[in-house]
């Protein structure tokens, strides 16, 4: 018999199928997540109320306003994020059903199931495939990606941009993905039917309603559109910063279409391309942990999507400990303001002139 040498893909392997969580342990996560969802509903709720309908004052409102933001930011996280990966709940209709919180939020689930689901987490960190590294014109996110001079400059001025993310998704994004068929550089796996793009219509227009529409009934208008920027702006930004932290960050493998990524090759590349988020101040990393849905553990939801939120913590100390007995890699910001350090200095590499010629085909600086 011949003699099998165990590589480092079969170790991977072995490793994370060993930790796999009993049934017992999922539903546990679930029940937990669920509770969470009631506490963002109540946030939600309140918040609502006081900014919205009650005739509160200024120093109510500000509070309030905050609130809102806390909680839709913990909805798109928590609920829309799981639902969407068929996380929240076993059955399929509910989370087909909570998927449209996304709608509700300003963007489109149908769309977000492919530029999420399909590309980015089929093709993490790959240029040409992952749409998240896309931020042309706006900056540059990868070394084989066109320079332009203003780049020079991307992290400086990319961050007040960022706020802007929740509004994009809104009114830009998901028209353009529909009327070009495509999303960044790849195509729509099918022609969007008459339904989907009605109900892409019919979720933005529920966005504007509750958010727009329904606040103009008690407020003057003035003051609705004032409110609607500002918290529109901390959404996008606090969204965009907890999903670039974990992949556009210096410490993080960005690969070229060439690279192996499928079968056994899976584990290997989710581990060079994504970087968890350690928390030493106990406030800071538990605050971080609840508001983004566990996504300082991208490592374990990349691995296991369809797993709650709420287990990755657990998943995340045995996966550390392993790979550590193993000699594997696993990477690993210090902390959240760390991990906003990696993703500045990645900005700024990214926005120097590249010095070797570009790959045939990548257009020449202007």
């Amino acid at each position: 018999m011949a003699l099998v040498i165990p590589t480092e893909q079969s170790t991977l392997q072995a490793i994370w199928h060993g930790m796999l969580p009993a049934a017992s342990d999922i539903r546990a996560a679930r029940a937990a997540l669920h509770r969470k969802s009631l506490v963002i509903a109540a946030l939600l709720g309140t918040s609502y109320y006081w900014l919205v309908v009650a005739d509160s004052p200024l120093a109510v409102r500000v509070p309030a306003a905050g609130g809102l933001v806390v909680g839709l930011v913990a909805l798109a996280t928590c609920v829309m994020h799981d639902a969407n990966h068929g996380a929240f709940a076993q059955r399929r209709w509910v989370n087909r059903t909570l998927a449209y919180t996304s709608d509700a939020l300003g963007a489109s689930c149908w769309l977000w199931r492919v530029q999420h689901n399909q590309l980015h987490h089929g093709n993490t960190n790959v240029v040409g495939y992952d749409a998240d590294l896309e931020l042309a014109p706006w900056a540059r996110l990868a070394p084989t990606q066109p320079w332009r001079r203003r780049f020079r400059w991307q992290h400086v001025y990319i961050w007040p941009l960022y706020g802007m993310l929740a509004l994009k998704n809104l009114a830009v994004s998901d028209v353009l993905s529909l009327a070009r068929g495509r999303i960044g550089d790849q195509p729509l796996p099918r022609r969007p039917s008459t339904a989907v793009i009605g109900g892409v219509a019919v979720g933005k227009l529920a966005h504007i309603t509750w958010a727009l529409l329904i606040p103009m009934l008690f407020n003057p208008w003035r003051d609705v559109l004032a409110w609607y920027l500002a918290c529109s702006w901390l959404v996008g930004f606090t969204l965009a910063m907890m999903f670039q932290l974990a992949h556009c960050v210096d410490n993080a493998n960005v690969v070229t279409p060439e690279a192996q990524r499928r079968g056994d090759q899976f584990l290997d590349h989710q581990l060079r391309t994504t970087v968890d988020v350690a928390s030493p101040l106990p406030i800071v990393g538990h605050a971080f942990r609840w508001l983004s849905g566990s996504l300082d553990h991208q490592i374990e939801h990349h691995l296991a999507p369809g797993l709650p939120h709420t287990i990755y913590p657990r998943l995340a100390k045995q996966l550390r400990e392993a790979c550590a007995r193993h000699g594997l890699e696993y990477r690993l910001h210090r902390g959240v303001f760390a991990a906003v350090g990696a993703h500045a200095r990645w900005l700024r590499a990214m926005g120097r002139q590249p010095i070797a010629p570009l790959p045939t085909g990548i257009p020449a600086a202007s």
